[in-house]
């Protein structure tokens, strides 16, 4: 039970670092700065604060720490703290060509709901001139994501890893961006989120989107927000 319940924390909060929605963009933070992001996903029965801060390390090393699972349940009472999830997180990327680039990363974490879960990946980025595109493959443990499929329908170890996604494309003088990203699985994170972002300033970035749980994820349709924070 105390599994369930921690997996259905995360499948309402981003959970990782620097990310389009859920699925991490593979940019990092630069040398001494902080990144710090706040996303809140609202469904009929309340909402979910998940939030992530990034230190750049250097030669493209990041690492940092997020808080996720903080929650008001309107179902259970006004203000409902259902738990609260801290992970470490960490990346490193490879600048392969001016246009392609890999990363590793991933966070392992405890919580008072469950055992210690963890979360890995790697990504490919492309960088073209208004577009970018990320896409790879993740392992979670069941006390993340549950225990079921992440996309592959395999059994043992190989039904632990999935697909994941995401697009930003610039739409208006770099300030207004589409942004849309994807998990593959039926677990409660199996969804697709489409939004965007704006630029309010330099450093400053509010974002919106809308979650559409995919076909036979445990899910649900929620709105998000985020106010993020890039260093210069």
């Amino acid at each position: 039970m105390k599994k369930v319940l921690i997996f259905l924390l995360i499948s309402f909060a981003g959970f990782s670092q620097q990310n389009f929605f859920n699925v991490p963009s593979s940019d990092i933070t630069k040398a001494k700065h902080v990144f710090f992001q706040q996303q809140l996903n609202f469904i009929n029965a309340g909402f979910q604060s998940s939030t992530t801060f990034c230190y750049g390390l250097g030669k493209n090393y990041e690492m940092g720490l997020n808080v996720i699972g903080v929650t008001v349940d309107y179902a259970a009472s006004l203000a409902d703290n259902a738990g609260t999830f801290i992970v470490l997180n960490g990346q490193k990327k490879w600048d392969v060509s001016p246009v392609f680039s890999t990363a590793l990363g991933g966070q392992i974490g405890l919580s008072s709901l469950a055992d210690g879960g963890a979360y890995a990946y790697s990504n490919g980025v492309y960088k073209l001139e208004h577009t970018k595109l990320v896409g790879g493959i993740y392992y979670s443990s069941d006390a993340y994501f549950g225990s079921e499929s992440r996309g592959f329908n395999a059994s043992g170890t190989l039904d632990k890893f999935g697909f994941q996604a995401g697009i930003e494309r610039n739409l208006w003088k770099e300030k207004l961006l589409f942004q849309a990203d994807f998990i593959s699985g039926r677990h409660s994170l199996g969804e697709v989120v489409l939004g965007g972002a704006y630029f309010i300033s330099k450093n400053v970035v509010l974002s919106a989107g809308y979650q559409i749980p995919t076909m036979g994820s445990k899910s649900q349709d929620a709105v998000v927000f985020e106010i993020t924070y890039i260093p210069l």
